[in-house]
This record gives C-alpha cells, sequence and structure tokens, in this order.
C-alpha cells in the first residue's frame, strides 16, 4: 500500500512538473505614428518561448524578424511615403499561438509650400483648411514648428524674415494680418 501511494505521488509530480506553461507575450508599444519621412523605433519584447514579427504592409520591415524565448528589442523601420495619402499598417508579434500588434500610422507627404517674407518682429501663422491636415513651419532663425493655426513666433532680431509652410492637405488659408508682408508665393500650394 506504502509503495502504491508514493508510486501515485510520484506519478502526479512528474504529471505537474510536465504540464507546458502558458505562452505569454508582452510589447512596450501599441501604435506609433510616423512622419511622411519615416522613421524607426524600437519595440521590447518578452516571450516565454521563441516568437516571430512580421510586418503587414512592404513599406514596414522589421529587425529580428524572430528569436529564442525571453526578451528582446526589435527594430521597426518606415519607409518615405512617397505616395499621395497617409497609410495604415501593422507588425504582427506571435508566439506560440499568442499575438499582439503594432499599429503603424503614417502621414501623408508634405507636398504644399507656402513662403511668406515679411518684416514683423511677432509672426502669425495663417489659418490654412483643409482635411487630414498636417505640416511644419520654419521661421527661420533656425526655429521650426509642427503646424497650428494662430501659431506665432517673435523674432530676435529685426529686417526681412522668411517663413515656410509645408504641408499636406491645404485647400485655402486666411492671413490675421498681412501688416510687414512684402510677398507671398503660392506657386506650390
Amino acid at each position: 500500500m506504502k509503495r502504491s501511494i508514493i508510486f501515485i505521488v510520484s506519478f502526479l509530480l512528474m504529471l505537474v512538473a510536465c504540464e507546458r506553461e502558458e505562452p505569454q507575450l508582452t510589447i512596450d508599444k501599441g501604435q506609433e505614428t510616423f512622419s511622411s519621412d519615416g522613421g524607426n523605433v524600437t519595440v521590447a519584447l518578452s516571450c516565454n518561448y521563441d516568437w516571430t514579427a512580421t510586418a503587414a504592409e512592404p513599406w514596414i520591415t522589421v529587425s529580428p524578424s524572430s528569436g529564442k524565448k525571453g526578451s528582446a528589442t526589435v527594430s521597426v523601420t518606415v519607409a518615405a511615403n512617397t505616395g499621395t495619402s497617409s497609410r495604415r499598417g501593422s507588425v504582427n508579434f506571435a508566439c506560440e499561438g499568442l499575438t499582439r500588434s503594432l499599429s503603424v500610422t503614417q502621414a501623408q507627404p508634405l507636398n504644399q509650400k507656402l513662403t511668406i517674407i515679411h518684416n514683423a518682429s511677432v509672426f502669425t501663422v495663417p489659418t490654412i483648411n483643409g482635411n487630414g491636415l498636417n505640416g511644419k513651419v520654419d521661421f527661420g532663425e533656425g526655429a521650426q514648428q509642427n503646424y497650428a493655426a494662430n501659431l506665432k513666433w517673435t523674432y530676435s532680431g529685426t529686417g526681412s524674415h522668411k517663413v515656410v509652410i509645408e504641408l499636406a492637405g491645404g485647400t485655402s488659408f486666411s492671413m490675421e494680418s498681412v501688416a510687414g508682408v512684402s510677398e507671398i508665393d503660392l506657386s506650390a500650394f
């Protein structure tokens, strides 16, 4: 009887020891947004089994695309957007039937340009109308910011200044003030 109990206990311990560990997969990012220029981001992952990473779109690459169990970092690279609209894609991480996804959004190329020459000490960015509007403003003086309506810039010096606004999605614009403006170039808008 004693042997039977020892055998049963040993058998049960062996079953518990042989039980398969539940897969676990974590990534530190769920979504990333890129400019039209593209770029790179690093994703930290942890998995208790071997894993794979697959880009769902050809303009997204991952490296490495697979690895052994444990912690790892994966480099996700997004190519420049040369199309005419924004785009979406994903990177799918898989581990023993579990999946996690990194959602990737990329802005459309900045294909419009508005150049304004002025001599004001404070410049207010024009309000630009449109759908899916995004862009950047170069005030000169090494100052560049993302586009926002009525964004103001105070210049450190006097004289003529050149502001270049690069956009995507603009349909029209209006300026709060035209005082000090000597030239507006709309040829690329």
